[in-house]
């Protein structure tokens, strides 16, 4: 159960390596409770080195009944072979449950797929997906629990599950269509509310399982508290991509990177309720480690789509984040016929690489089956929109700051455009969603995705895709 107190005979030492800190002194007559948690957190789709984890999951079980496998959320978006699988996100759930996780947070790439899909993978998953911090106000959304508590071999730990909101309205960053009747609450606040739950605080540990980032989660523990201690035991987060073992006002906290490089592995233990040493193991899975054969040859199954890796044109060089961005728009604007393409470089998930490019590569690149739609705008109107936006992509014509004004041109060097001009304007309905107000007077909503529409220019071109020392972005 659950306790407050303070415990003077031990001094907290959070170790860097594989074991405790020999620093850490213990009362020799406090009872510790040893329990070990593996955590991963933005796998974003890949789903190739799973067949790695199950052996430390497998090792692991073989010596303790006291085993937790969690995940902090954005399982899905990044990998064609998960998100355009018929059953969109359904390879990684399988693969989750195959190497026996526990349980997840819900990040904001859930929503990618929208909440039917999302249903689907929830009722499908072997294990419960946890957010304390949603609101069905009118949604299909299956609303997931808030917390779970798991009990093995005596021992159990509360998880409490948070989403970041940190888009237009409070919402994830996914598409706000995908979120349509679902409110969100700030989950620090949510998670400060669970600080006399009796269910909660009846577990033996308390552990914030968050996709909300490095700085929120502090945010999270410094409402934690509950008179002199936080209620929270560990955080384990997500959402930042960040690596780190730290500690914040007595509290640990890790994250775990992302793209499935790094397994965190924790070894605690335990004394009235409370985290009194914690060893700490980064597992590299990029390195070699023995592999499951069952999960490889289910991983094998998955990735068996060769309709994804037929060459569609070629890169004549690596392209970096910017040239890249110079190709998608490029691609928007030529099948479009518009004055001007714009790209948001959060929505250009991956660079091109010299040589064959592939649907594969394009489904890295663009995975978010976004629409594409095109507008017609003033340039005053366009200028206003360029005020409060950054880190956007363009193709089409000359755009640039000048202090605080934005100078729009049909060509370099060329006459700045009047601010009356009527300009068609290319976006994906990602932009044109977060932004209605700017975004109102539609031309064109297209019947397929950007995606589609970058292979099909692809398709069309008779030499090497050249984007070298480009770099058309307004900062």
């Amino acid at each position: 159960m659950k306790k407050f107190l303070f415990l003077p005979l031990v001094i907290l030492m959070w170790s860097c390596g594989n074991e405790p800190s020999p620093n850490s002194v213990q009362d020799p007559e406090l009872e510790t409770t040893e329990v070990v948690l593996f955590a991963l957190n933005d796998m974003h789709g890949k789903i190739d080195r799973f067949s790695k984890v199950k052996p430390f999951i497998d090792e692991a079980k073989e010596v303790s009944d006291k085993v937790f496998f969690v995940s902090g959320g954005d399982v899905f978006s990044g990998n064609p072979i998960v998100d355009f699988h018929p059953e969109k996100g359904s390879p990684i759930i399988d693969v989750m449950g195959a190497v026996g996780m526990d349980v997840s947070v819900l990040g904001n790439h859930e929503f990618d797929y929208g909440q039917e899909v999302l249903n689907s993978r929830l009722a499908q998953a072997t294990f419960p997906f946890i957010c304390a911090n949603v609101q069905n106000t009118g949604g299909v959304l299956a609303t997931p629990d808030p917390y779970t508590i798991i009990e093995k071999d005596g021992f159990s730990i509360a998880f409490i599950g948070v989403v970041e909101n940190s888009s237009r309205g409070d919402l994830p960053l996914s598409h706000p269509k995908n979120m349509d009747g679902l409110a969100f609450q700030q989950g620090a606040d949510v998670v400060a509310g669970y600080r006399n739950n009796a269910q909660v605080l009846g577990a033996d540990l308390v552990v914030a399982l968050t996709h909300y980032g490095k700085e929120a989660d502090r945010k999270l523990i410094d409402q934690s508290f509950n008179g002199s201690e936080s209620f929270v035991d560990l955080v384990v987060g997500g959402h930042s991509h960040q690596l780190y073992n730290e500690v914040y006002r007595a509290v640990p906290m890790i994250q775990s990177g992302a793209h499935m490089q790094y397994l965190t592995k924790l070894v605690l233990q335990v004394a009235d309720g409370k985290i009194v040493n914690k060893a700490y193991t980064l597992i590299d899975l990029s390195e070699d480690h023995p592999e499951d054969l069952a999960v490889a040859n289910t991983i094998a199954a998955y990735n068996n789509r060769p309709e994804f890796y037929t060459t569609l044109a070629t890169a004549s060089h690596d392209h970096n984040r910017a040239e890249t961005a110079c190709f998608y728009t490029t691609a928007l604007l030529e099948e479009t016929g518009a004055d001007l393409s714009i790209q948001n470089y959060g929505g250009v998930r991956a660079n091109l690489v010299e040589g064959n490019i592939r649907p594969y590569d394009i489904y890295t690149i663009d995975p978010f089956g976004n629409g594409l739609e095109t507008y017609s705008m003033k340039v005053s109107e366009l200028k206003t929109f360029f005020q409060s936006q950054y880190s956007m992509a363009y193709a089409g014509l000359d755009i640039q700051r000048e202090g605080n004004n934005i100078l729009i041109r049909a060509t370099v060097g060329g006459n700045v455009l009047a601010d009356t001009t009527q300009l068609t304007i290319a976006v994906n309905d990602y932009i044109s969603n977060t932004n209605p107000d700017n975004f109102q007077q539609l031309l064109k909503r297209y019947d397929f995705t950007t995606a589609d529409y970058l292979i099909a220019f692809l398709s069309k071109q008779e030499t090497a895709i050249e984007n070298d020392g480009c770099d058309r972005s307004l900062d």
